[in-house]
């Protein structure tokens, strides 16, 4: 299999690797590469600041404030939500993990500022390949959808990566008529991707956004209209999660931004315990 790329909402990229799904688990939305000329490795991604919220808010609704937890941020981006997740969670220890060298710079430098910085590290990697001891929490916003490869080899390391009684907060599109339409859009857009599309693209955001978002900002997001999911949120894709030990507990709303974004919603997972 040839190499190929992602890019998350608040992740980079990552070249994925070939691999055997021995859990049965529902086909790609495409399996197509997930736009493998672009290069972010040298961008940033920041979070609006109201999503970071609303996913602090549902962790923090399962979690325990008083315990000394580790928690991990798959996908961190700049850390948007990992700092406001160390700042409400005073004994925690806390880890982003991002594949973008200049998404972990960002992170870092706002780090210096931080309170809570002797509790937060960040790490470039790809998660993957990523190994630490397992964590009682993972949180990834708009990352997981973007993972080209076998879902099954995706969910396996999640699970292995929780403790037993771990919780997995999951914010990724879910399977609907208008994302299915939209992820077909943004497929042909990227057949057809051209610098007056990207123009015509940012000055259509400009319009929308303009007042709320500031121009680096804007132009960050003009590459996700041309990134269609490789998976949804489904059924058949719990069922998946749900065959390596991760049960579904809830489901909350995420509100959408903008009409060129995806529909999400956050799934929590908790790992089950292992039997002995």
């Amino acid at each position: 299999m040839r190499n190929r790329l992602y890019h998350g909402e608040h992740g980079g990229l990552r070249r994925s690797r070939s691999s055997i799904n021995k859990v049965p688990c529902p086909p790609f939305v495409t399996v197509s590469s997930v736009v493998a000329h672009f290069e972010f490795a040298d961008k940033t991604c920041t979070a609006p600041a109201a999503r970071s919220d609303r996913m602090r808010d549902i962790a923090l609704a399962h979690v325990p404030r008083d315990r000394a937890i580790r928690l991990l941020d798959l996908g961190c981006g700049t850390g948007s939500l990992l700092f406001r997740l160390a700042e409400a969670l005073p004994a925690a220890a806390l880890c982003g993990v991002d594949i973008s060298p200049a998404n972990i710079r960002a992170a870092r430098t706002r780090q210096a500022g931080q309170p809570a910085a002797g509790r937060v590290r960040f790490e470039a990697a790809d998660y993957l390949d990523y190994v630490a001891e397992p964590f009682d929490a993972i949180v990834t916003d708009g990352v997981l959808h973007l993972i080209p490869g076998d879902s099954a080899t995706l969910v396996r390391k999640l699970a292995s990566d929780l403790v037993p009684g771990g919780l997995l907060f999951c914010s990724m599109p879910f399977d609907c008529a208008y994302n299915r339409a939209f992820a077909g859009v943004r497929r042909v857009l990227r057949s057809v991707r051209s610098s007056w599309l990207d123009l015509l693209i940012l000055k259509f955001a400009r319009f929308l956004h303009g007042a709320e978002m500031d121009e680096e900002g804007l132009r960050e997001r003009v590459d996700y209209m041309y990134i269609a999911p490789e998976r949804l949120m489904s059924e058949p894709l719990a069922a998946c999660f749900a065959s390596v030990g991760l049960r579904r507990v809830a489901t909350y709303p995420m509100e959408s931004t903008s009409p060129s974004q995806l529909k999400h919603q956050v799934t929590v997972f908790a790992r089950e315990p292992i039997r002995s």
